[in-house]
């Protein structure tokens, strides 16, 4: 089961290839400090939150969830060629039906315009996968399976008391 770590981080290799005329990086941990160096722009990839849902019947603990990572678009240009319109529509079209590690595959959730800040345009791409979690149990120490013996055929008919 792929932790968080390794899913933003695949999403973020996935860009990387997809989407060379940007940089990507992970969202910075002081936004209000954030410099954007490339002379385009930059898509911030972060973990926005995770649901769950009620756990399965089962005897260990297995739950359904959907992920949901945020990709930040951060550009120079609003509209046109490089502009964050197209990053977007870029960004969405690399993301969308390609499938991180151990989940389902990626759909859009939602797409919002954040702003402009300093000749700065933003928007948030926020995309969403499904896995599963299951407990991390420990073995409760009964014997273990080491020989299984199979054979084709009918099943034996049972001994008549």
């Amino acid at each position: 089961m792929a932790s968080t770590l390794n899913i933003i981080d695949a999403i973020a290799q996935r860009l990387k290839g997809a989407l060379s005329q940007f940089a990507v990086e992970y969202f910075p941990n002081k936004p209000k400090e954030y410099r954007l160096n490339h002379p385009v722009g930059a898509l911030l990839v972060s973990y926005a939150g995770s649901r769950y849902r009620d756990p399965l019947d089962i005897t260990y603990v297995a739950q359904e969830r959907q992920l949901t990572v945020t990709i930040t678009v951060v550009m120079r240009q609003l509209n046109g060629r490089g502009g964050a319109v197209e990053a977007v529509d870029a960004a969405r079209l690399a993301l969308l039906g390609w499938r991180p590690p151990d989940c389902k595959k990626l759909v859009v959730v939602a797409e919002t315009y954040l702003g402009e800040t300093a000749g700065l345009w933003q928007y948030a791409l926020d995309m969403r996968a499904a896995s599963v979690v299951i407990e991390d149990t420990e073995s409760e120490g009964g014997p273990l399976l080491v020989d299984v013996d199979y054979q084709e055929g009918e099943a034996p008919e049972k001994e008549k008391p």
